[in-house]
């Protein structure tokens, strides 16, 4: 089995996420047994991986595991009539959630799972003076999944996690911080295999015994990869068993991008190279980040294989779709709406696009901290782009998205592999960008599908752009090189046959 080391899925997620996601997908495909890994307790998790194609067996959950609800098929939907409230009590229906009330004290409340019409997700219990003493917590799938036990002080001081059939198999016990908030303490595996209980001291120590777990019971040789290096390193370092351990790196692995050879390695990462031996490869988006990793430990397995596939061109000739097709001048952002993205940098410089393009317009999908989001939406109206730039928010359909735009850009200073700009490529848009570390000068033919700009030179990027909003034929054969290149560089076969290579090495 090979199990991809991650921390969640959630309804938000990073090119991490995204990765993993496609990675699945194109094991299972070859019929090669493959899961996600992941560590949070998440009660909406079978419901979120359905909105990116995942299914219920290509995720394997922590919690689910300990839970025996890996491989749940009796889902049911539970409503408020369906958790025994006694009959004597009232019920106030409300849109989020109901009170449920004795007479003229509340007792408790229901709550509901957003987006659906009356689904339990939680049932609140308060002691008479409205104090609350505890919360069952529902699955999307229809069981009672855990409860929380709350102190006088009304902090967290117990949660109990069960089978559907209510059978408790682990409970967590917590105390509280300088801060006065929960800190997990103590974690109890009851009785585990009939073997008497099993003590862990947090969740991650418990994460080292479940990957332990996952190897031990396969048949034959298990292999891990990690995708989130905070999440995964040190579960792999503790396991001395056979398994075979990869680690992806999924950003560049320098503090100081311009120094990839000598600059300190990211914290993360740095246990894992002090101990590469224990690892059976390095993997890395791009060819030059691998380049610079070997050329620093020169005796580490390292190797690039593409984040994304496609069918060859041949098949989808038909899909392709003109620059004509789509909304006219329109630019095209897709990542982490952050600093270290230089969003206000792409504004200032859509603004140049904008006095030469008047009805040129500038979509960006992606989320950040919510005061920097304002931030920059307030930029747009001092730069007076009110109406003609548009803050789309995340979109996990995107891929029906790409296709209404014409042209991509991306600011950024360092990155360990731009993964929509392989996807903005594979739909047929060309690609302006920073030149940095990673990607921008691996994924972009310069004057063929998309132009490398000097960090810093705005006046030139805008120029760029607006050469191709306003050269119909130019930006035509842009797109169809960057369908071209795609399509025949990053096909399904041809990035299986590179991971088969590398992990037969």
């Amino acid at each position: 089995m090979y199990y991809f080391v991650n921390e969640y899925i959630l309804q938000k997620n990073s090119s991490v996420e995204h990765t993993a996601m496609n990675r699945v997908k194109l094991f299972n495909h070859y019929k090669a047994p493959a899961k996600i890994v992941t560590k949070i307790y998440d009660r909406l998790l079978h419901r979120t991986i359905g909105d990116f194609g995942v299914t219920d067996d290509q995720v394997v959950n922590m919690f689910d595991y300990f839970q025996g609800v890996t491989d749940y098929t009796d889902v049911k939907v539970v409503t408020a009539d369906n958790i025994n409230i006694p009959i004597e009590y009232e019920v106030t229906v409300g849109a989020n959630f109901s009170g449920v009330a004795d007479g003229d004290r509340l007792v408790g409340n229901v709550g509901f799972i957003p987006g659906t019409i009356g689904r339990v997700f939680y049932q609140e219990f308060f002691d008479p003076q409205g104090n609350r003493i505890g919360t069952d917590l529902w699955d999307w799938r229809g069981f009672k999944s855990a409860t929380q036990y709350f102190g006088q002080n009304g902090k967290l001081i117990l949660q109990r996690y069960y089978t559907p059939a209510g059978q408790t198999v682990l409970e967590e016990y917590y105390a509280q911080d300088t801060e006065g908030k929960p800190l997990p303490s103590r974690m109890i595996l009851k009785d585990y295999h009939g073997e008497g209980d099993r003590f862990f001291q947090n969740a991650d120590d418990l994460f080292n015994f479940f990957l332990n777990e996952l190897s031990n019971q396969d048949s034959e040789t298990t292999t891990f990869i990690v995708d989130r290096p905070g999440t995964g390193v040190q579960p792999l370092l503790s396991l001395n068993d056979a398994s075979r351990k990869y680690l992806y790196i999924p950003i560049n692995h320098a503090v100081n991008p311009n120094d990839p050879v000598h600059a300190e390695l990211d914290g993360f990462l740095a246990p894992a190279f002090e101990h590469f031996g224990h690892f059976d490869g390095f993997i890395t988006a791009t060819s030059q980040q691998a380049e610079n990793l070997t050329t620093r430990f020169p005796k580490a397995h390292v190797f690039s294989i593409p984040a994304v596939t496609t069918l060859p061109l041949s098949k989808e000739e038909t899909e392709k779709v003109a620059p004509a097709q789509r909304i006219p001048h329109s630019l095209l952002y897709v990542g982490r709406i952050g600093q270290d993205k230089q969003i206000d940098q792409q504004l200032r410089m859509f603004a140049l696009v904008k006095d030469r393009v008047p009805d040129a317009t500038f979509t960006l999908f992606g989320y950040g901290d919510p005061q920097y989001v304002t931030d920059m939406k307030k930029l747009t109206g001092e730069l007076n782009l009110t109406g003609s730039v548009f803050f789309k928010d995340y979109d996990a359909n995107l891929t029906e998205q790409y296709d209404h735009y014409q042209v991509l850009t991306n600011m950024s200073l360092a990155d360990g592999g731009p993964l929509a700009m392989m996807e903005a490529l594979m739909h047929g848009i060309p690609a302006v960008s920073y030149r940095f570390n990673y990607g921008p000068a691996e994924l972009i033919t310069e004057g063929q599908d998309g132009y490398l700009i000097d960090p810093g030179q705005n006046l030139q990027m805008a120029e760029k752009i607006v050469g191709l909003f306003t050269d119909t034929a130019k930006l035509t054969a842009f797109s169809d090189a960057a369908y071209a290149k795609s399509h025949t560089q990053w096909t399904r076969r041809k990035v299986w046959n590179r991971w088969q290579k590398a992990l037969k090495a």
